[in-house]
């Protein structure tokens, strides 16, 4: 997920994750990523608890290209 301030450049994020083989998420504006910043300490809660190495957030719902 990608946030910023500035819709290009999120585009050239994104772009470059493309790139990697990766999908990129435009999540909107900076004030957004305090929210996904948050999700960090869970995920690391869930790897410990679950003793797992690889917990994470799927995003669905959403269409493979624009």
């Amino acid at each position: 997920m990608v946030c910023g301030d500035d819709k290009e450049a999120r585009g050239v994020v994104i772009s470059i994750i493309s790139d990697l083989g990766l999908r990129g998420v435009d999540a909107g504006a900076l004030k957004n990523a305090i929210a996904l910043e948050s999700l960090t300490p869970v995920l690391l809660h869930i790897n410990r608890r679950y003793k797992s190495v690889g917990s994470g957030i799927r995003i669905t719902g959403i269409p493979e290209t624009e």
